[in-house]
């Protein structure tokens, strides 16, 4: 359940209002709710003031509120700013640094670089595109990546690994982020993006009638009213700065299926390096 709402009496007394209403109908589907399980948290800017701890009920139990609840893997903190899951992520991506260096004198680098997709990156990408845009999370995800590239080709611990992605043919985390939206934003434009994306992009042909090089190019217009640094990193800003990158490459438009696109995309990234 997701509300929304300036004043914080206004929405303790919408969202109790709705609880009483979800009540009735577990009782008409003869379903119960865990109340011990369900909690709560309340988005706000960080440097807003905190006021009291909002308490809800459904049906006389109280509800307490969280900093932090864990939705479909991803853990989302009442700033938005993916402290913990970042934190909760390294814990696993040591795990998997850990294990390639178990493996290292047992095998060769073509199972330790299997090892590492499958324990290190598999974990890595996941949620990418929501927590991505935080440049901050980036480097600290990219700190455990190179550990994990060092780990597979024996490198000392101060070793540079500049080359070494290239080699292993092994995108970096920012390269990576810029895959998944290319994905997404290849499903923009073949009109398979989920309906949750509607009225994110608008292409610049749909804005004005002139024939221009932009409009022609079937390039996204840029929403010049975002002005502060954390709408800059919204995804339908930062997606229309991917596409209009990628659709000036010379395979976009060539490829006949997303995944032949990302394979093109990806070596072109890594030829970058």
């Amino acid at each position: 359940m997701l509300f929304s709402h300036k004043n914080l009496k206004v929405l303790r007394k919408r969202v109790n209002s709705d609880l009483e209403l979800l009540f009735d109908w577990l009782c008409a589907n003869r379903l119960s709710l865990n109340v011990g399980k369900t909690e709560f948290v309340i988005f706000r800017p960080a440097r807003s003031k905190r006021l009291d701890r909002v308490t809800l009920k459904i049906n006389r139990c109280k509800i307490f509120e969280s900093n932090k609840i864990k939705y479909l893997g991803m853990i989302l903190d009442s700033n938005l700013n993916w402290k913990h899951h970042i934190f909760e992520l390294n814990k696993k991506l040591f795990r998997g640094v850990g294990m390639i260096y178990k493996m290292k004198n047992l095998s060769d680098a073509s199972v330790l670089k299997s090892i590492y997709f499958s324990l290190f990156q598999s974990h890595a990408t996941y949620g990418l595109v929501a927590w991505g845009s935080s440049r901050k999370c980036l480097d600290m995800v990219y700190l455990s990546q190179k550990r994990a590239i060092r780990a597979i080709l024996g490198l000392g611990f101060n070793d540079s690994t500049s080359a070494s992605f290239k080699s292993l043919r092994i995108l970096k985390m920012f390269d990576l982020y810029k895959v998944q939206c290319a994905s997404l934003m290849w499903d923009f434009d073949h009109g398979s993006l989920p309906d949750a994306f509607l009225g994110f992009f608008t292409k610049i042909s749909d804005v004005h009638s002139y024939n221009t090089r932009s409009s022609a190019s079937n390039k996204l217009a840029k929403n010049v009213s975002v002005k502060t640094i954390h709408g800059k990193k919204l995804f339908k800003i930062t997606g229309v700065d991917i596409f209009n990158e990628i659709n000036n490459l010379p395979f976009y438009k060539s490829s006949r299926t997303r995944y032949n696109f990302l394979k093109h995309y990806k070596n072109y990234l890594i030829d970058q390096y």
